[in-house]
């Protein structure tokens, strides 16, 4: 295949794009001239040329870096040359893929473009994606499905070269093959003969074929998914069965239908607010005002301002106070449910098929289908995300439950997976999310689905983790009681007293700064009074009476949250108390161990196993579990590979391991990863 173009209409979105930034710019220059007495017609015509140099100087760079920028798909590569100045050659192997991301704002969706970026499974390196920016939406949908389906290259490419920027053969074809059959997929009683296209026309065979792929694996449109508009997991898709060739040797037009996992419920809308960003939605308000505004000349944050807030609110406290809670809260919630319905509008979970006649999984905890397939996330009301997941590449599933949204009974679910990015600033989902707040029981059931099986229940652990935590609670709440209570006592001996006349710090200040504010008359008859003192007094009693049942609180819903278990597949650890984490791992993914164990947990008979992936977090904890049950759940998880560390207790091999690592902290290499 030649090297190809991106398209040309990347012109018109960098220009629309560009408006963002004349705006700002020619807000200053107005502002400016116009405080230098300028004319308004000359204020407008120097506003208008400032705009039109920042619309072209953009407009040129986007042509300098179209002219730069060229991409090829090989049989066994993808590469891409870029960059204006400094020139950058790229070049990842297709079997290197572990994700593609479609990603498209409103602009570019208006002129049929997204971005595209494939990730290649690296940990916080920037060049672990590879990004396409833009494509027409046809060129990444089938870009996404050649490089996750293992389908041959001319599934995409044709023989015949492709200039850039001008329609192929293969296009034309496929445009009239949609016109005259639709995009749906074909019926039995529909399907065309052949291909559809004219017989002996190799173009128009590879073009048919394709299609014929395409419309097997849906792409968002398949009557399956017409169908399953309702509120649970749809019923298998009808399937249809063209008469070209297949992927993965099967027979003749073996097509698998799209399956529709999960659709948004708008009820799900109600755990949009369960978060702490709603209760400071006038710090957001403020914060995302706060530009605009300056550039403007309104000082939001002056002293005089400062001062007129304060008066308004200590006026009438009893009335102020409650209104400017009650603002906040509803800022906040009003922002979380536009952040939820921009975010999560138009959501869908959907498992394609993978290559038909692959061979299925026969373990005890296998799929009904085979390990061959992709998981395809689409959301967004204004800005368009989908991401696909090669399902081989799944290294696990988390249910992560923050406390709110646990209190509300919801949770939300990530993929643990390789080649996935980090979040981009300002985003406000994490790229590994497959579904939005909902409830746990949905969770549950949608982690089951694409974990593979139903997750093991998890083991809660030994009473030593909860009294180790209640122990950490008091510490936390007491010790700062404590010392407020001596500092009381202090100001009651008359040590305030005397340090406020120059016998303490007040003389090391030298009369300046601290020391002449603590040397002040006011300061001492405040301390005189008492007045000093019933305030530290106040604090004692609000840490007793309020942090340290909190405290407790925390540390009795930490332990709760302790749990481990395995299954057929899948080690699961759940911890946490203000987010609760429930990761369930895929046992053959595990590629080390590391055992750690402080000097309180080796007192208390506890340690920590850290089950080493290259996927997500890198390592997942099962902490705080009893001694002999953390090294025989690591030993069963992965078979062998922790043995030359253990040493038996006794004979017979029933008897708990005991760890034969030198230190607290041994960290377990794996010979690499282990299948089941």
């Amino acid at each position: 295949m030649s090297w190809r173009r991106l398209p040309r209409r990347s012109l018109a979105v960098s220009a629309v794009l560009s408006l963002g930034a004349v705006v700002p710019v020619d807000v200053v220059v107005v502002r400016v001239l116009h405080e230098r007495d300028w004319t308004w017609g000359t204020i407008a015509a120097v506003a208008a040329v400032v705009a039109v140099l920042i619309v072209a100087g953009i407009v040129a760079y986007e042509v300098a870096r179209l002219r730069a920028t060229r991409w090829r798909l090989t049989r066994e590569r993808l590469e891409l040359r870029s960059g204006v100045v400094s020139r950058q050659h790229r070049s990842v192997p297709r079997d290197r893929v572990r994700s593609v991301d479609l990603r498209a704002d409103p602009v570019r969706r208006a002129f049929g473009l997204t971005v595209v970026k494939i990730g290649t499974g690296g940990h916080g390196d920037e060049n672990a994606e590879l990004t396409l920016d833009p494509l027409t939406v046809s060129e990444a949908e089938t870009l996404r499905r050649v490089l996750l389906s293992g389908a041959p290259a001319d599934a995409f490419l044709t023989e015949d070269p492709v200039l850039a920027g001008e329609p192929s053969r293969r296009d034309e074809l496929v445009s009239a093959t949609e016109a005259a059959w639709g995009s749906a997929p074909f019926r039995k009683d529909e399907a065309p003969q052949g291909n559809g296209l004219p017989e002996g026309d190799e173009t128009s065979r590879r073009s048919g074929r394709h299609r014929g792929n395409e419309a097997s694996l849906g792409g968002g449109r398949s009557r399956g998914s017409a169908a399953s508009r309702g509120n649970g997991p749809s019923q298998e898709d009808e399937a249809s069965s063209g008469h070209g060739s297949s992927w993965g040797g099967g027979p003749a037009g073996a097509m698998r239908a799209v399956e529709v996992v999960a659709r948004l419920r708008w009820p799900w809308v109600r755990y949009a607010p369960l978060t702490v960003w709603s209760f400071a939605g006038a710090a957001l308000v403020l914060g995302v005002l706060y530009k605009p505004l300056d550039a403007l000349g309104v000082e939001v944050f002056s002293a005089e301002t400062a001062a007129l807030v304060w008066g308004w609110l200590t006026e009438r406290p009893w009335v102020t106070i409650p209104v400017v809670v009650a603002g906040n809260v509803a800022a906040g919630v009003t922002g979380a449910l536009l952040i939820f319905v921009e975010s999560w509008g138009g959501y869908r979970l959907e498992r394609e098929p993978g290559r038909p006649g692959a061979p299925e999984d026969t373990g005890p905890d296998a799929r009904p289908a085979s390990r061959d397939g992709r998981w395809r996330v689409r959301r967004g009301l204004l800005t368009s995300r989908s991401l696909t997941l090669d399902e081989s590449r799944l290294r696990g599933v988390e249910i992560r439950e923050p406390l709110l949204l646990r209190l509300g009974g919801g949770a939300r679910v990530t993929a643990v997976a390789t080649g996935l990015g980090k979040a981009r600033e300002g985003e406000t989902e994490d790229v590994a999310a497959l579904t939005p707040p909902l409830p746990q029981a949905e969770a549950v059931r949608i982690a089951a689905l694409v974990a593979g099986g139903r997750l093991p229940a998890p083991v809660p652990h030994p009473a030593a983790a909860r009294r180790r935590r209640v122990r950490r609670a008091l510490i936390a709440a007491v010790v700062p009681a404590v010392a407020l209570a001596a500092m009381a006592m202090w100001i009651r001996n008359g040590g305030a007293e005397a340090w406020t006349r120059g016998s303490g710090l007040g003389a090391w200040a030298g009369g300046g700064g601290l020391g002449s504010w603590a040397g002040t008359g006011d300061v001492q008859a405040w301390i005189r009074d008492g007045a000093l003192e019933a305030w530290v007094w106040g604090a004692v009693a609000a840490v007793l009476l309020l942090v340290l049942p909190l405290a407790l609180l925390v540390a009795v819903a930490g332990y709760r949250g302790l749990g481990h278990g395995l299954g057929g597949r899948h080690l699961l650890a759940r911890s946490g108390a203000v987010v609760r984490r429930t990761v369930a791992l895929d046992r053959g993914g595990i590629v080390g161990w590391t055992i750690t164990q402080s000097y309180v947990q080796r007192r208390a008979g506890l340690l920590t196993v850290s089950a080493t992936t290259a996927a997500g977090d890198g390592h997942y904890d099962v902490v705080d579990v009893g001694g002999d049950t953390g090294l025989e759940l690591a030993a069963r998880a992965v078979p062998g590979l922790l043995d030359p560390f253990l040493v038996r207790s006794g004979p017979g091999a029933g008897c708990p391991p005991t760890s034969r690592a030198p230190s607290a902290d041994a960290a377990v290499p794996s010979q690499g990863p282990r299948s089941f």
